[in-house]
């Protein structure tokens, strides 16, 4: 799943992409992904810019915004006013330049949604984010704060929208093994100097992340998952890049966490089966 340094560059893409186009129509070409109705007017809007918050990404109108959440396997396609839109396109925003944007997912999932809203109205589910990880507000301090009242292993703490909006399983990996923490560590137990750590390394990870997918990417819509600059997410079996200790995993039913025991948990290797209590 794309998170936020896949959605950031994304949404700089499209506000390079779109800027200016004006809105013909949006055509719902499978319903599962529509969470509101189209406003009627809604054609003749021009594109102002793009916007994300947490892993929703928007696309702002003169006096709408059409918000997206890609989950698994959602894309985002920029079709030329002389192609045809791919058959796994769910929505199409078309533009009076004869060009059209696709909202496609592969797979049998079908999870992506699309919601149109006036401002000032917002989704029901953007009211329960957490704070942005690399915004100004979010401070050590107020990290240590929300790390106090959580009785969670950190990494679901990191994983909990409602803490820190916008991290996933990738980027929680990565930003663990720099601060040197065992995912399976309880949240509120951290000392300052954990806490302190784990902030820094959240940024470093989030904005550096940012930097190579702008390099990996270009200009193009088109999101680039591959992620070869991760350190441990992934890399199971391979030599961790700071001590050179075979980096291991923790399976569950919804997700893998990757980790270097050297570095991380004392040299333990924490329990690799679907009942394990770690990640619960």
């Amino acid at each position: 799943m794309p998170e936020i340094p896949e959605l950031e560059v994304l949404k700089e893409n499209l506000c390079t992409s779109l800027d200016g186009k004006s809105v013909k129509g949006i055509s719902i070409l499978k319903p599962y992904i529509q969470k509101t109705l189209v406003p009627a007017d809604i054609a003749g809007q021009r594109v102002t810019g793009a916007e994300r918050r947490a892993k929703y990404v928007s696309v702002v109108l003169e006096r709408h915004r059409i918000t997206v959440h890609l989950m698994l396997a959602g894309r985002f396609k920029l079709i030329a006013s002389d192609r045809k839109a791919p058959a796994s396109s769910a929505a199409l925003i078309e533009f009076e330049d004869a060009t059209s944007l696709a909202l496609a997912e592969e797979g049998s999932l079908k999870k992506m949604c699309m919601w149109v809203f006036a401002e000032p109205e917002t989704i029901d589910d953007l009211k329960e984010l957490g704070p942005e990880p690399l915004s100004q507000g979010f401070t050590l301090e107020r990290l240590e704060a929300l790390l106090s009242h959580s009785a969670e292993r950190i990494k679901n703490f990191l994983l909990n929208q409602a803490k820190i909006a916008g991290i996933g399983n990738a980027y929680s990996d990565e930003i663990l093994w720099r601060a040197r923490l065992s995912p399976a560590k309880q949240a509120s137990k951290l000392s300052h100097e954990d806490a302190e750590a784990l902030y820094n390394a959240i940024r470093s990870a989030l904005l550096e992340a940012i930097e190579e997918t702008r390099r990996l990417t270009g200009a193009k819509i088109e999101i680039n998952e591959t992620r070869p600059f991760m350190n441990v997410h992934r890399r199971k079996g391979e030599p961790c890049p700071r001590c050179g200790t075979r980096i291991e995993w923790v399976s569950t039913t919804s997700r893998d966490t990757f980790y270097c025991p050297k570095c991380q948990t004392g040299g333990r290797v924490l329990a690799d089966n679907r009942t394990s209590k770690f990640l619960k």
